[in-house]
């Protein structure tokens, strides 16, 4: 009885640093489909959890054993996915914020170059029509 205890007590607090820490991937701008393969194995363990934690029979000790093995081993995969995912993602939000700053100051660019332009043949149109006055005298 002491072992399910323990293991309870062992496994709530990772577990909570699990779920922050696929939370904190998710911030770094995952996509959903990377976050739902987190979220898979984070099921899995709680399932296996749940499994070990039905297991109250002294003989059934080590299998309980080997399945909290496992829900160590899924923790571990899903820190080591979650630090790849959001290496991945910080680099993907960067690439877009730049190319957004980008984009944006080139369209500013064309932008004022346009206006220029526009400017630059309404002053000429204006010369032009301006000169092709004909003075009436009255």
């Amino acid at each position: 009885m002491i072992t399910k205890s323990q293991a309870v007590d062992e496994l709530q607090p990772r577990f909570g640093q699990m779920i922050v820490l696929v939370h904190q991937t998710e911030s770094a701008g995952a996509t959903s489909n990377e976050i739902s393969e987190l979220e898979a194995l984070l099921n899995s363990a709680l399932a296996l959890n749940e499994e070990a934690l039905k297991l109250t029979a002294p003989s059934d000790a080590q299998k309980r054993t080997q399945l909290l093995a496992q829900v160590d081993e899924i923790f571990a995969s899903v820190e080591d996915k979650a630090a790849q995912i959001q290496a991945v993602a910080s680099q993907r939000t960067f690439t877009k914020t730049v190319i957004a700053y980008v984009s944006g100051a080139t369209a500013a660019f064309l932008g004022t170059i346009g206006y220029a332009y526009g400017i630059s043949f309404w002053r000429r149109y204006r010369v032009k029509r301006t000169f092709q006055m004909k003075i009436s005298p009255k």
